[in-house]
Parts: C-alpha cells; sequence; structure tokens
C-alpha cells in the first residue's frame, strides 16, 4: 500500500474507531440509567454491573458498527476535501479510484469484524452477560443444560426433564422425556411425552405415555392432559431458551430447520439467520454511501453536517430494514429478501452515486 493509500486508511479506521468508542460509551450510559433501580434493588456488587456490561459490549458493538464506519467515512473524507487535500491529489495525478479504495478496503474490514463479532464472539457473550444478570444478581436458579443441541431442565417433583425443541412463542415444547426420581436418585417414573403445551395457567402433557417402574414390573398407562408446570409461565422461559443473538449462525440454522421439520413457523428466526450474514455488509454499504457526500468541498457545516446527514442516512437504513420485515410478515416476500431490502436498495443508490460522482469530478 502506497504511503498516500495508507494515510487515507489510516484516518479513516482512526476516525471510525473512536466514534465506535463514543457510541459505546453513550450506550452505556443510557443502559445503565435504565437498569440501575433493577441493580440497586437486587444488591449487585459493583463487579457484578461491570462484568455485566463487559460483556455486553460486543452486542452493542455489533450495531454501532455501520453508524460509526458511516460517520468515520463522513469525517475522515469530509476533512481532506475541507482542506483542499482531495483537490492537491488530484492535481497529482491520483484518480478518484485511488482515493477512495483505501476507505473501501476500510469497510470490508469492518464488516469482516461484524460478521466474525456475531458469529463467535457476541453469542457467548451475550450468554453469560444474561447469566450474570438472571442468575447471579437476579437470583434465579440456573436449571437449564445444552448438550448436543437439546435441554436438560430440574423440574418439579424431584425430576430432571429433556426437552428436544422449544418453539418461537415459548408456549409450546417438542420431543419431551420426564425422568422422576426418588430420593435415592432411583428411576421411579419415566414420561415420553410429543409435547408439553401451556393452556390458560399450566403446562399440559400431550401425545404422551407414562412408564412407572414398581418392582420389577413396568406399567404403561396415558398422561395426556397431566400437569407439569417446568416452569411458571411462558414469559420465564427467556432464560431458559436462547433468544437469535445468543446463538451463532450454525446453531440458528439447525434451529430453524427443527422447527420447520416439526411443522412450526419460524419467520422471525429465519430472518435473524439471514440477518446474521445481511448486517455486517451494512457497514461496507454505509461506506460506500457516504463516500460521494464526503468528497464534496464543503467549507462550513463540518462535523455538525456529518453527523446530521449520518442520523438521515441511518432513518433511512433502518426504516428500510423495519420494513423488510413488516412485509415478511404479511407474507409479501421471503424471508431472504426481508433481511437483505435494506442493503439491496442502498448498493443499488450506492453504485449509483459512485458513477454519478465519477462523472462530475
Amino acid at each position: 500500500m502506497k504511503l498516500l493509500s495508507r494515510y487515507i486508511f489510516r484516518e479513516f479506521i482512526k476516525t471510525s474507531f473512536t466514534i465506535l468508542s463514543g457510541i459505546l460509551v453513550l450506550f452505556l450510559c443510557v443502559t445503565f440509567l435504565k437498569e440501575a433501580d433493577d441493580f440497586i434493588k437486587q444488591r449487585a456488587s459493583i463487579i457484578q454491573i461491570t462484568q455485566y456490561y463487559l460483556y455486553s459490549l460486543p452486542g452493542m458493538a455489533g450495531q454501532a458498527l455501520p453508524f460509526a464506519a458511516l460517520i468515520g467515512t463522513l469525517l475522515s473524507l469530509g476533512n481532506h476535501s475541507r482542506h483542499q487535500e482531495i483537490t492537491a491529489m488530484r492535481a497529482g495525478g491520483v484518480s478518484l479510484v485511488n482515493i477512495i479504495t483505501p476507505v473501501v478496503l476500510g469497510g470490508v474490514i469492518i464488516s469482516c469484524l461484524g460478521f466474525l463479532n456475531n458469529e463467535v464472539i457476541m453469542p457467548a457473550y451475550a450468554a453469560r452477560a444474561a447469566q450474570i444478570k438472571n442468575v447471579e444478581v437476579g437470583k434465579k436458579q440456573r436449571r437449564v443444560i445444552y448438550q448436543q443441541r437439546r435441554l436438560w431442565l430440574r423440574g418439579p417433583d424431584n425430576s430432571i426433564a429433556n426437552i428436544d425443541l422449544v418453539t418461537p412463542d415459548r408456549t409450546e415444547m417438542i420431543g419431551i422425556n420426564i425422568y422422576k426420581l426418588n430420593p435415592d436418585f432411583s428411576l421411579r417414573e419415566r414420561i415420553k411425552a410429543g409435547r408439553l403445551v401451556w393452556e390458560e395457567t399450566a403446562w399440559k402433557l400431550r401425545d404422551s405415555q407414562k412408564f412407572i417402574t414398581k418392582g420389577e414390573v413396568i406399567v404403561t398407562m396415558p398422561a395426556d392432559g397431566e400437569i407439569y408446570n417446568i416452569v411458571e409461565k411462558p414469559e420465564d422461559m427467556g432464560m431458559i431458551v436462547k433468544n437469535s443473538g445468543e446463538m451463532s449462525f450454525n446453531e440458528l440454522w439447525d434451529y430453524v430447520r427443527r422447527l420447520k421439520s416439526s411443522g412450526y413457523k419460524a419467520v422471525r428466526y429465519e430472518v435473524d439467520l439471514h440477518e446474521k450474514v445481511a448486517f455486517p455488509f451494512a457497514s461496507l454499504l454505509m461506506v460506500l454511501i457516504a463516500t460521494p457526500f464526503s468528497l464534496q468541498q464543503v467549507r462550513s457545516g463540518g462535523a455538525a453536517r456529518g453527523i446530521a446527514l449520518a442520523l438521515l442516512i441511518t432513518a433511512i437504513y433502518w426504516a428500510l430494514s423495519s420494513g423488510g420485515r413488516a412485509l415478511r410478515l404479511s407474507r409479501a416476500v421471503s424471508p431472504l429478501q426481508a433481511a437483505w431490502l435494506a442493503n439491496v436498495v442502498f448498493a443499488i443508490i450506492s453504485i449509483m452515486a459512485i458513477y454519478r460522482m465519477q462523472r462530475q469530478v
């Protein structure tokens, strides 16, 4: 990389990650103010609070990266333009492509970091943050173990339940095996159920059979309609079942596949699955769409104008993203189209804007 390219690249990366740091500090302050009362009531220690927010940082960073790349482009290239550096480069025979290539390369790197964060770092850190908040601070009993994509939970009446799948609305569990134990941990009863369904105020077994041990004889009888309150209500499943942010791409892919093979719709999770790939590309698109605006020779407005423009572009992106989800819920588009709608629109606008810029400059 030539000296000039390194200079442009360095300024872009430095500005983008400075902006990212500022956004994360703002996120942390706002989040802490919202959750401070809960921490005080639960008498959380400073160490627990600090750990919780440290483990929450990758999730915040994943959401903030495109916005940081956008502002970084507007401010770094805009600063070169305001100080006539772009004019000097063009006068020295540097093509427009060579000027913007280091910034685009920076956008590619930030997009790759975003994907790496979403796939490797954020799922593990988000799960750890949830454990600190719910178990260590909230004092809720941890009753779940994940093993080979199945759930093992401690249930009532000295029992252990093995669950294959939980539906997205958290009101039904599929593939249940319940083991009720004696005080000496010997098996006294086993229940195999196709489903465990929340009905009005209780969890009830469906498509089930009960196997009771009586001496050396095992008695079999139906168990449909029996109540097995593994949790008090569906809302309590939040600390047991992973959300999409706590799953890697492969885990979410497998969850969606198993839901669909069981006959359940997984619209929201399908969109989340495709967004795990689509959203990291937003950083590169933000760089591309901001580049034409940045190279205009603006002598006034400076950072304030850049930030205002960034807010407008971000609002349009989120509106398109939300619109894609709404279209998917109305079945007007597929999950793939819903997740990539904003990216496709921004890609088209970016290409048109850069092409127009090349002809004008």
